[in-house]
């Protein structure tokens, strides 16, 4: 038998099946089907872009189907935007899917403009083939927000390590009501002499490393008179509201960290929840007794640090400060009372050897020679009221001291998960001068650690009914505005009810 050559044996099986692609293209329409019959997008802010989603088409026939038309039912003034096999586009032609395969279209919307707080945005993918119509509906819900957007510029630090914060001031004394979400871009700083008053329920959220600056002289004041238990907290937390970012470490706070503090600046937080930042809070080297007072309130998710007292000054009561990439507290130096606060460090995310809570008077640092300096600042004064400090390590509770300065530290009650080694753990947790009626590495007994619930579960936990008397006087209600029992109070943020 006689061979064709291996050239001609190559163009003729390519026009065999160009001819073959060709006949089997059908002139009728087809009844697609697809992966959805509505996309619905996740709720988005006026006049920024969401994330990207995906209708994926099917071409149930044993022929390739040609569809004439794809289009939005709104047309080129659409919000949405689509991309159709790769082709950016909102009205293409001559659309090909092969016999019983698919091509996806990626979906985005920028949110129009809108009067009212909540609106209900939709359109539809139109899809037309030789007198078949078919249409897969679009919905978004899209949110009218204050946006807080930086017009000017602030250079920290010296040649060659300068970083630029782009920063806008906040109007002073200005009042920020829970009719609609704020967004913040940058940083939104309260300027000398003036004060920001945020009303209970309003929505705070930062776009990626932003944050709020208390400047020196200013005040924050955040849901000041708020009650307990009104499911009205403020919210901080970053500005992705689909449900993948819920609980997404790290998602704002800039090189400040997420809410700064500064040295001559004051701040009241009560019903907050504070949660997705890098470092949530940080307080830098204060002047005043008062800089920081926080209460009823959480930390939730840091990448880093919960709250960062640098020398900082504070009085913290039903406190949650959980899951931090490093410590829920960091204290360098300063004056710190916390008071019915649960210190709980169940981070997943990446390998954590930092404890909870670590008080250190010391840190170190390369100057411009690369030499290693030192600099040593006392913990004046640092009480623990009915704390608890749990997690998932074996030692949650440390301590870095330069034997030139001093950390002054009591635990009046409370539950405390420290390592079994007296060597490994650094301190004396029989001192009854540190350690009063301290449980050493009992049961916290959270109903659900996995889901941030801290709450006390009745049948297992051993931080009920083992607070002291005098702190559960002074704090009558729990993080829920619940009662205290304040004859035998539980430790921690929570009052157990019996459940």
């Amino acid at each position: 038998m006689n061979k064709l050559p291996p050239l001609v044996l190559v163009l003729l099986l390519v026009a065999a099946f160009a001819c073959r692609r060709e006949e089997s293209i059908l002139n009728r329409g087809v009844n697609l089907r697809f992966s959805t019959d509505t996309v619905y997008l996740d709720t988005v802010f006026t006049t920024v872009g969401s994330s990207t989603y995906t209708l994926k088409v099917f071409n149930p026939e044993r022929e390739t189907v040609r569809i004439d038309n794809i289009r939005l039912g709104r047309g080129n003034g659409s919000a949405f935007r689509l991309n159709v096999d790769g082709r950016a586009t909102k009205n293409i032609n001559n659309v090909e899917i092969l016999a019983e395969d698919s091509i996806y279209i990626f979906v985005e919307v920028t949110a129009p403009e809108i009067n009212g707080n909540d609106l209900i945005y939709a359109d539809s993918i139109i899809f037309t083939n030789k007198g078949t119509v078919q249409h897969v509906d679009l919905l978004t819900l899209s949110r009218d927000v204050y946006f807080h957007k930086p017009n000017r510029f602030l250079v920290l630090g010296n040649p060659p390590n300068l970083t630029t914060l782009p920063y806008s001031l906040i109007d002073c004394n200005d009042i920020w009501m829970n009719d609609k979400p704020h967004v913040i871009y940058g940083y939104a700083i309260i300027d000398s002499n003036c004060t920001l008053t945020i009303n209970p329920g309003t929505e705070v959220y930062f776009h990626n490393n932003s944050g709020l600056l208390v400047g020196n002289f200013s005040e924050l004041r955040v849901a000041e008179n708020g009650i307990a238990g009104l499911d009205d907290s403020v919210i901080f937390a970053g500005d992705r509201l689909e449900p993948f970012y819920e609980d997404i470490p790290g998602q704002w706070g800039g090189v400040l960290g997420g809410i700064y503090i500064a040295q001559r600046g004051k701040a009241v937080i009560n019903i907050a929840n504070i949660k997705n930042a890098s470092t949530a809070v940080r307080l830098d080297s204060a002047f005043n007794a008062d800089q920081l007072t926080i209460t009823n309130s959480y930390i939730l998710n840091s990448s880093r640090v919960g709250l960062f007292g640098g020398y900082g000054s504070l009085d913290a009561k039903n406190l949650v400060i959980a899951n931090s990439g490093l410590h829920c507290f960091y204290a360098f130096g300063g004056n710190y009372a916390f008071r019915h606060t649960t210190f709980a460090n169940y981070w997943n995310q990446s390998t954590r050897n930092t404890s909870a809570v670590l008080l250190t008077n010391f840190i170190e640092f390369q100057d411009g020679n690369g030499v290693t300096q030192r600099i040593v600042r006392d913990i004046e004064n640092c009480y623990f009221g009915n704390c608890i400090i749990d997690g998932n390590n074996n030692q949650e509770f440390g301590l870095a001291q330069d034997m030139g300065g001093s950390i002054n530290y009591f635990f009046n009650h409370g539950l405390l998960k420290v390592d079994n080694d007296p060597e490994e753990r650094g301190f004396d947790v029989s001192d009854q001068s540190l350690f009063s009626n301290v449980l050493i590495n009992r049961n916290s007994g959270f109903i659900d650690p996995g889901l941030n619930r801290y709450d006390l579960d009745a049948d297992v936990s051993q931080a009920i009914d083992q607070g002291n008397t005098l702190d559960g006087q002074s704090i009558g209600n729990d993080i829920l505005g619940r009662l205290r029992n304040v004859g035998q109070p539980d430790l921690g943020a929570y009052e157990n009810q019996g459940n």
